[in-house]
C-alpha cells in the first residue's frame, strides 16, 4: 500500500480529531465512566494521549503547527478547570503540565517525523 504525503496527513487529521474527542470524553466524564488502560499509570495515560493528538495534528497542519500546539496546551488547561465541576473529578495543576509535556513532545516528534518522511520521499 503506497500512501502518499497528503493521504497520510488526512489520516493524521482523522486520528487527531478522534483523539481530541476521545480527551474530552475520558476527561470530562464521571471517574467510574473514564476509560483507562491497567497496565499504565495515570500520569503515563495522560502524556500518551496528548502525545498522540498533537503529534497527530501538527503533522497533519504543518503551516499550523504553533497554532496547533497552542490550542492543544489551552485545551489541556481548559479541561483541567473544568474537571472541577464535575464532583467525582478534580483538576490538578500538576495534571495540566503532564499534558503539556505530552502536547510538546508530540509536536517535536510530528516536525522530526516530517522531516524524515521528505529526507526519504521518493522523487516523483
Amino acid at each position: 500500500m503506497n500512501l502518499s504525503l497528503e493521504k497520510l496527513r488526512r489520516l493524521a487529521m482523522l486520528l487527531g480529531w478522534a483523539a481530541i474527542l476521545v480527551i474530552t470524553v475520558a476527561t470530562l466524564s464521571p471517574i467510574e465512566a473514564r476509560p483507562h488502560a491497567p497496565m499504565l499509570g495515570a500520569d503515563a495515560e495522560r502524556f500518551l494521549s496528548y502525545f498522540a493528538a498533537s503529534a497527530a495534528l501538527a503533522f497533519a497542519y504543518p503551516r499550523g503547527r504553533w497554532l496547533v500546539l497552542a490550542g492543544i496546551i489551552a485545551f489541556a488547561i481548559g479541561l483541567e478547570w473544568l474537571q472541577t465541576w464535575e464532583a467525582t473529578r478534580h483538576g490538578l495543576p500538576h495534571d495540566a503540565m503532564v499534558k503539556v509535556a505530552g502536547a510538546l513532545s508530540g509536536s517535536c516528534f510530528s516536525v522530526w517525523f516530517d522531516l524524515m518522511t521528505q529526507r526519504f520521499r521518493k522523487p516523483a
